[in-house]
């Protein structure tokens, strides 16, 4: 019997030959990644998996998303092929370092993680794979491979409920940075779902934070901004949503994620201008509230700064 992928156009070749990623390929990799969740559960994790590794959390690990893989395609130099039903993804880091994601799809998940890790290393690369969900760890990597953290990889996910209405002691910072952002521009600023009509300005938006918060020091910052422009100008072909705060009118923050599961919503991308003290909370707190506030959970990936 046909594999799945054997049944779907064939837009990503077979191994060993690696093609970079396009929006024809997008159907085959969602159609993977569900198959992953499906085989190993819903977990979250940022970590680290070598023939040597991984770590853990709860909620899905926002790097395993298509959307994700495409906009950062030039920045990691994202590289993908099909090996008996799975899907194999090489990349590189911002230092040029190359490694590999977890296999993904139905199909001999640590053979092909061993062919995986042998051609890392025929790349000139470590056997090292990143972004592996514990539940596949404990599954398929039980034996012969060594699990380790990059904490500062995590992913920071919060149920959505407590951003949307946020009570207790610990959100204490949270709320006095949203009351004093109300005090100033609570009869200024409105609330509104990202549409077409606002993308121009943030895009603009995007460029000026740059302005002020990309530096040489962290060449990260410059690619990121990158991705998030296109993600506003590819929203609907990524089938991306978000939120804006408007200022007497204008865009003055957005945020631009995707539905990770039926539980869990990424935020990508998070802008706000800077100067204004507790912009980035509302809008996290208006869009938890107004937005996406049919899902449970909500994975800010790494470092969307203090909600």
């Amino acid at each position: 019997m046909k594999g799945l992928f054997d049944l779907m156009s064939a837009a990503i070749a077979q191994f060993p030959d690696f093609k970079a990623i396009s929006l024809d390929q997008r159907s085959e990799i969602i159609a993977a990644l569900a198959l992953t969740r499906g085989a190993n559960g819903v977990i979250s994790a940022q970590g680290v998996i070598s023939a040597q590794g991984l770590v853990s959390a709860q909620g899905l690990i926002s790097e395993n998303s298509f959307a994700n893989l495409y906009l950062f395609r030039g920045a990691h130099d994202y590289r993908i092929c099909r090996w008996q039903g799975l899907l194999l993804i090489t990349a590189r880091g911002y230092g040029g370092e190359v490694y590999g994601f977890p296999p993904w799809g139905d199909g001999p998940v640590e053979e092909g993680a061993r062919l995986l890790c042998n051609h890392l290393e025929e790349l000139g690369g470590e056997p090292l794979l990143s972004a592996v969900p514990q539940a596949m760890v404990e599954q398929h990597f039980a034996q012969g491979w060594e699990a380790t953290s990059a904490r500062d990889q995590f992913d920071y996910v919060y149920l959505v409920s407590e951003i949307a209405e946020p009570a207790g002691k610990k959100n204490h910072k949270r709320r006095n940075r949203i009351n004093k952002f109300l005090k100033e521009y609570g009869q200024r600023y409105e609330y509104a779902a990202l549409e077409p009509r606002h993308v121009a300005e943030c895009a603009l938006l995007a460029d000026q934070w740059c302005e002020v918060r990309c530096s040489l020091e962290r060449p990260s910052t410059y690619r990121e901004t990158e991705a998030a422009v296109e993600g506003l100008e590819r929203m609907e072909e990524l089938e991306l949503s978000g939120g804006v705060v408007l200022i007497d009118g204008e865009v003055a923050a957005y945020c631009l994620g995707e539905e990770l599961d039926n539980t869990t919503f990424v935020v990508h991308f998070e802008k706000a201008r800077p100067g204004i003290d507790g912009l980035a909370q509302l809008l996290s707190r208006d869009y938890c509230a107004e937005t996406i506030n049919d899902f449970k959970f909500v994975n800010r990936e790494q470092d969307l700064g203090d909600t």
